[in-house]
């Protein structure tokens, strides 16, 4: 059987605090991959400088995740621990690559559907 996975993590004095931060970026880390635009632009420019290169480069990358829907991932992996005063925390979680899928094609469907009705 193959699975999806998505990874968070989470850091603040309060262990609540430190879990949903955590959840959270792992949800969004599912929903990006599900339901995403990426624009990403990157520039280089060379500059001879008498026979010395010298380079700059400028990397510019944003994406908009749009409500996503997010359903049955099936198991999440935790880890916490207390450093200098803090919580920090860590999570994994699974959902059943066909469901993933199943999730892509629904959003895919639903941008089709906006774009008709414009």
């Amino acid at each position: 059987q193959e699975y999806a996975y998505a990874c968070g993590a989470g850091e603040s004095i309060f262990v609540q605090a430190a879990e949903e931060q955590m959840y959270a970026i792992a949800m969004n880390n599912f929903a990006k991959r599900v339901n995403s635009e990426v624009n990403s632009k990157t520039t280089l420019q060379f500059t001879d400088n008498n026979g010395s290169e010298s380079r700059q480069t400028n990397t510019m990358i944003s994406y908009i995740v749009k409500d996503t829907t997010i359903r049955e991932h099936i198991a999440k992996e935790t880890g916490t621990f207390k450093y200098a005063g803090k919580m920090y925390t860590f999570v994994k979680l699974k959902m059943d690559k066909e469901i993933f899928d199943a999730l892509v094609a629904e959003a895919k469907n639903a941008k089709v559907v906006a774009k008709n009705n414009n």
